[in-house]
C-alpha cells in the first residue's frame, strides 16, 4: 500500500513540474515573437476610419477593433510628456473585439491611445477632464 502512495507521489511531482515548466518556456517565447520594442521607430498608419467611442458619464473609450484593418499588437497610453502609463498586449484578442479604456483613475489631462501593428502604429489624443 505504501508503494502505491509513493509511486502515485513520484508521478504527480513529475507531471507537477513538466506543467510548470512547458508554461515557463511558453510564455517566454510568447513574449519574445510578440512584443514591439521601444527601441523600434515603426511608421504611423493612417487611422482616421477606425472607431473610438468616448462615454463622457463614466470616463470610458470603447474601441472596436473590427473597424481597424490590420492586425493589433499591443496598445499604449502616454501622457503629455510622452510616458508609459498603461499598456497591455493585443495580439491574443478577437478581430471583432469591443476594447474598453477605463479612464476614471487617470489625472485630468492629454493623453495619447496609441494601437502598435507589427509594421506601423495608429495614434488618437484623448483629453481627460476634472469632474
Amino acid at each position: 500500500m505504501q508503494l502505491r502512495k509513493l509511486i502515485f507521489t513520484v508521478a504527480f511531482f513529475m507531471v507537477a513540474i513538466a506543467v510548470v515548466e512547458a508554461q515557463t518556456s511558453m510564455a517566454t517565447v510568447s513574449n519574445d515573437n510578440f512584443t514591439v520594442s521601444e527601441d523600434e521607430d515603426l511608421p504611423e498608419l493612417e487611422g482616421e476610419n477606425w472607431t473610438f467611442y468616448h462615454d463622457k458619464d463614466h470616463k470610458v473609450y470603447y474601441i472596436d477593433f473590427e473597424t481597424i484593418n490590420v492586425n493589433l499588437n499591443e496598445l499604449r497610453i502616454k501622457n503629455s510628456k510622452g510616458d508609459v502609463v498603461f499598456q497591455d498586449e493585443l495580439w491574443n484578442l478577437p478581430v471583432n473585439t469591443i476594447y474598453e479604456l477605463d479612464f476614471s483613475k487617470f489625472k485630468p489631462g492629454r493623453y495619447e491611445v496609441e494601437l502598435r501593428t507589427f509594421t506601423g502604429y495608429i495614434k488618437k489624443d484623448v483629453l481627460v477632464e476634472t469632474e
